[in-house]
């Protein structure tokens, strides 16, 4: 468990705390409107699998991450086993591929998407 002043961060690796911290720090800013579960689209570029359905391009994963409130402070953690295993194999993936956390990957074509939307800072 990772501890930052008031907000403990459980079954998360450090380097996926890192690589989306703009979306999860957006997530803090606005949980009135968010609330505890966010869902995260993972960003894997180039490395990203092919689907099962090899027209629909490069898979697309999400995970949702849930945050608990209490007198404490607040818990995130995986919102179910599926995104903690899917956590995992993308953190492990993009280490041992050597891929910084902060890199920012050019997603490949999904002719599904009609758009992919700019998530974080502008660049």
């Amino acid at each position: 468990m990772i501890t930052v002043g008031r907000v403990k961060v459980d079954r998360i690796p450090d380097y996926f705390m890192v690589r989306y911290d703009d979306e999860i720090a957006a997530w803090a800013a606005n949980f009135a409107k968010i609330g505890p579960v966010k869902g995260i689209v993972l960003r894997e570029g180039h490395l990203s699998e092919v689907s099962p359905n090899e027209e629909q391009g490069a898979e697309l994963l999400q995970v949702r991450l849930l945050a608990k409130m209490s007198r404490r402070g607040v818990e995130i953690e995986p919102y179910t086993k599926r995104d903690e295993e899917v956590i995992a194999r993308h953190s492990a993936k993009l280490q041992r591929l050597r891929v910084d956390a902060r890199a920012v990957l050019k997603e490949p074509e999904r002719p599904w998407l009609p758009f992919m939307p700019r998530i974080g800072k502008a660049s």
